[in-house]
Formats: C-alpha cells, sequence, structure tokens
C-alpha cells in the first residue's frame, strides 16, 4: 500500500547524500560564478523534491481513496516492458553522450529531445521538430550565455570556423 512511498524515501535519502558529496566537491581554479558543485547540487535538491512529492502523493492516495488510483481501463505495462522501456532511454541517454562531442551540444540536445518525444508516443511532425529545434537552441544558450559553461559545438563549430565565421558565444 505505501510502495510508493517507501520508494520515495530511499530516493530522499540517495538525494540528501548525493548533496552531501557535491558540497563535498574541491573548488577550482577554473570555477567561475557558477562552481563545479552547483549542477550536482542542483540535481540533488530536484531529486530530494520529487521523492518527498512522491511520499506525499502516495500518502494523499491511500488516506483519501483507501487503495493506490488504478485505471482500470488504462493498459498496464507487464514489469518487462517497463524495464525494456527503460533501456530504450538509457540507450537514447547514451547515444546522446556518444553524439555530444562529435555534431555538438545545441543538435545533440535537439535531437535528445525529439528522440525521448518520438519514443514516449509522441508524433513526428513540424511542431515536435520546432520544439526540439527550440529546445536545442534555449538549453545551449541557457548554459553559454546564462550560466557561461562552455557546451561543445562539434560538427557546428567546425562548419562555421572552417567558413570564417565565429559562432557567437563560442
Amino acid at each position: 500500500m505505501f510502495k510508493n512511498a517507501g520508494a520515495g524515501a530511499v530516493l530522499l535519502v540517495l538525494s540528501l547524500g548525493y548533496y552531501m558529496a557535491a558540497d563535498a566537491m574541491p573548488s577550482s581554479i577554473l570555477d567561475t560564478t557558477v562552481t563545479s558543485s552547483a549542477f550536482p547540487k542542483l540535481l540533488a535538491i530536484l531529486g530530494a523534491v520529487l521523492s518527498a512529492a512522491l511520499i506525499v502523493q502516495n500518502i494523499f492516495t491511500v488516506v483519501t481513496a483507501g487503495r493506490p488510483a488504478v485505471d482500470p481501463d488504462e493498459p498496464q505495462l507487464s514489469f518487462w516492458e517497463q524495464h525494456r522501456r527503460a533501456l530504450g532511454l538509457l540507450a537514447i541517454v547514451g547515444l546522446f553522450i556518444v553524439a555530444l562531442e562529435v555534431v555538438g551540444y545545441p543538435v545533440a540536445i535537439g535531437f535528445l529531445i525529439l528522440a525521448v518525444s518520438v519514443y514516449q508516443g509522441y508524433p513526428l511532425s513540424w511542431t515536435s521538430v520546432g520544439v526540439a529545434v527550440a529546445g536545442g537552441l534555449f538549453f545551449w544558450l541557457f548554459f553559454m550565455v546564462l550560466l557561461g559553461i562552455h557546451m561543445p559545438l562539434g560538427i557546428v563549430g567546425k562548419l562555421f570556423a572552417g567558413a570564417g565565421l565565429h559562432f557567437p558565444f563560442a
């Protein structure tokens, strides 16, 4: 009955441990206003918030309905189907990591957004491609301009450099 709350509690403890490990990271002379521990700390805080939300949601569901909410009309994935879906997402992320240095961050993150949305069942359309392009541009500008964190440009940067152009914010 409290299966999700138990999982949330374990994840909350892991998030707190991850935060403590990130906080113990040594500072570097290369650190800017954003230190090397900033992103891991952000992930730990996000993990803690989502874990707490999972706990609260499970407790609320059990208290108000007396049983977990399951829609009988919605087809339930089997145990192995859930793991196959997770492995598919892991493969997509692995391809993203490999492509990161080759095609560059803006292109790789755009393809990641597109691949995950199509994998999750969203149809491939001009809208999904537009969201992927906008997302790639947004995240690249977010890290490069706002946070000042260098992201690899890969082939995109080489194309601009080969044409004698300086890629903005590089």
